[in-house]
């Protein structure tokens, strides 16, 4: 069985070298750490995790909350990215995915099995993260509450994304608009996009002086249908939809045309989810790229920042804003 001298012997670097990339007690170059992993894997090395847990008091273990059964292909990228930023500094990623109201998995941080949490699907007011707090935990977000002072996330510019979609959408022509929204269940929920998406679409709607109309929607295509045809039971003279879910999408379309008309000749969609999903459906959705592996990938490294001791001494905030890419779904009304 394979030792960590051997390790030390095979990569060509000192004893030390091994135990600190191991251990995570001091920086190491990412080229001496490379060295090291290769050397465990062609060796066959498994580090003693419990008994390192208990000589560095640290598991190297996170944990992602994300209070979600079933994972979307965009849901998806922020799990990947986390899991590579993850073990590319030597931490496994533990997923957690009861519901936020489940706070079981608090109890394994506060005996120690989790050295870090990163939040997502944050509520405005977020029990899990008075719960941290209370702790003393380690944590970052993908998400912002509404009080985050003190909070280190990573977050879309939400407000941006929406205002941008509708002056877009203004200047071509639409002056009757729809937003179609998460689930009812994340509305109640409060969880911070769904809110703050709703809330800016009506603030651009009034600062235009246009007419819209909002509704909540689940990830299903009859959802978007019946939204859709709801929608335009409140305004017939509806031109242009907002996005917000990718799943209803095909229900959003099957919908338009039912109704006996084209996109975008008659009606403009425009969405705020990952290019990837804009980009199945046909004709190709205009939209603002939700950037899910630079969100995954930033939450995870400040999180690791903190854990390692290289946070700055103010909290990282970062609001990311996309730019909208124009597609063949929407165009100039006719």
């Amino acid at each position: 069985m394979a030792t960590m001298s051997d390790i030390a012997r095979r990569a060509g670097v000192a004893l030390s070298t091994v135990s600190y990339t191991l251990s995570g007690k001091r920086p190491i170059s990412e080229e001496a750490r490379q060295k090291v992993y290769q050397a465990m894997e062609e060796l066959g090395y498994q580090p003693n995790f419990l008994a390192r847990a208990l000589v560095t008091k640290r598991t190297k273990i996170i944990a992602l909350l994300y209070p979600s059964y079933t994972l979307s292909s965009g849901q998806q990228e922020f799990v990947t990215s986390i899991a590579e930023m993850a073990t590319t500094h030597g931490y496994a990623l533990l997923l957690w995915t009861s519901p936020s109201e489940n706070l079981e998995v608090m109890n394994m941080t506060h005996q120690g099995f989790i050295d870090g949490v990163i939040l997502m699907e944050v509520a405005l007011h977020d029990a899990r993260v008075d719960l941290l707090r209370e702790q003393n935990l380690p944590f970052t977000l993908i998400g912002r509450c509404e009080n985050n002072e003190g909070l280190s996330f990573v977050d879309l510019d939400f407000d941006n994304a929406v205002e941008t979609t509708i002056d877009y959408l203004r200047a071509s022509g639409h002056t009757h608009i729809g937003l179609i929204n998460q689930s009812e269940a994340m509305l109640k929920r409060e969880v911070g996009y769904v809110v703050r998406a709703r809330t800016a679409f009506y603030r651009a709607i009034q600062h235009h002086g246009l007419s819209g109309v909002d509704s909540c929607c689940d990830e299903s295509e009859q959802a978007g249908y019946e939204t859709v045809m709801r929608l335009f039971e409140q305004d017939p003279e509806l031109s242009a939809f907002v996005l917000l879910t990718p799943w209803p999408s095909g229900g959003v379309l099957r919908a338009i045309s039912d109704k006996g008309l084209r996109v975008p000749e008659d009606t403009s969609l425009v969405a705020i989810f990952s290019p990837r999903m804009a980009e199945m459906t046909t004709p190709a959705l205009s939209s603002i790229e939700f950037p899910f592996n630079e969100m995954g990938r930033l939450g995870a490294q400040m999180l690791i920042q903190k854990l390692e001791g290289k946070e700055e001494e103010k909290a990282a905030q970062i609001l990311l804003k996309p730019p909208l890419t124009v597609r063949r779904s929407s165009g100039p009304r006719a």
